[in-house]
């Protein structure tokens, strides 16, 4: 736990350097030292550490094919190179942190301040739990750039990847439809209450994904209504609240921030949408917390932006320390490292 607080404290000293070079310096000590903590973590640090294992002896030994294509390839070039399951967290530590370093460099100039984000909010989520879902939110970062460029080619094939290391990422593609030059607002800021009526009304949104033909992602569907009945969802957390203000501020600021910032428009749509399915597919958890986690990961270049709405300057980056230690032990909490 000690450990995951000093590498918070060294990312703010790191936060305060003003020199360009020396941030550049900087930004890349973070992602190599990010990388050497996911690929060689300590095992049974996670909860998914052993059940990685299980599925890699599983798809060596007995076929298993229930799990994205992505998972049955790294492992046999894992196997056949190696030998040893060890090099499976290190392939996706390094496709992980280096896809979303790649992405915080192309897609703001706040990095390392998304650098802290991404580290108290997503590092133990995405590559230390999650970590196929973990290479598809670092592909999908990169889809925001042709999805404002319009080129659909390189968007299709980023977002086939991403569906390749999870099928939660078929989210992406509609994604493709957002304008990034324009937001309405207005049409934004009523969707979550509208989330919050679809979610007492019942309706079920999720009967389009038993259209489609691919056997697992009907497993899992089938598998996620199974536990609904016992896992229940807090849609009235504080976390979620917290966000649903984050998101209503940045509609609200959202042409000051598009003065800054090429993507915010795109991103802003996209923050706002994971809030929606968050509270309109309560009533399945697994589906909500998962898509919605999904999309989620713009909140590494969001949350940053505050410094361009709030004043003074040193208050606003005191208020985006404040959220990344906040999201830091919850990150603890939910992983089973801290403990009260």
């Amino acid at each position: 736990m000690l450990f995951f607080f000093l590498i918070f404290l060294l990312i703010i000293l790191f936060c305060l350097y003003k020199n360009k070079q020396t941030e550049n310096i900087l930004f890349v000590c973070c992602g190599i030292l990010l990388f050497f903590i996911a690929a060689f973590r300590r095992s049974g640090l996670d909860r998914d550490y052993y059940g990685y294992i299980r599925y890699y002896s599983l798809v060596l030994h007995q076929s298993f094919s229930r799990i994205e294509p992505s998972f049955i390839k790294i492992t046999h070039i894992v196997d056949k190179l190696f030998s040893n399951s060890l090099y499976l967290f290190i392939i996706y530590a390094l496709l992980g942190v280096f896809l979303k370093f790649y992405a915080i460099n192309k897609l703001t100039r706040f990095r390392l301040l998304s650098v802290l984000i991404y580290f108290s909010g997503f590092f133990l989520l995405f590559e230390m739990t999650q970590i196929r879902a973990g290479v598809a939110a670092g592909l999908l970062l990169l889809c925001i750039e042709p999805i404002k460029e319009r080129r659909l080619g390189l968007f299709l094939f980023l977002a086939s990847i991403a569906f390749f290391f999870h099928y939660s990422a078929i989210v992406i593609f509609p994604l493709y439809f957002l304008n990034g030059h324009k937001l309405n607002s207005k049409i934004y800021l009523i969707l979550i209450p509208v989330a919050y009526l679809l979610y007492f009304l019942k309706f079920n949104l999720i009967s389009f994904f038993n259209l489609i033909p691919i056997s697992l992602i009907q497993i899992k569907i089938h598998s996620y209504y199974y536990y609904a009945s016992v896992n229940k969802i807090n849609l009235f957390n504080y976390v979620h609240l917290f966000r649903c203000l984050l998101a209503y501020l940045f509609l609200w600021k959202w042409k000051l921030i598009a003065e800054t910032n090429d993507y915010s428009i795109i991103l802003t749509k996209i923050y706002v949408i994971a809030i929606f399915i968050f509270v309109a597919l309560g009533n399945i958890p697994s589906i909500s917390s998962r898509i919605s986690e999904l999309l989620m990961v713009v909140e590494i270049i969001m949350i940053p932006f505050l410094t361009i709405i709030m004043k003074p300057k040193y208050l606003s980056i005191s208020f985006v320390i404040g959220i990344g230690l906040a999201f830091l032990s919850l990150s603890l909490l939910y992983t089973k490292i801290l403990k009260f």
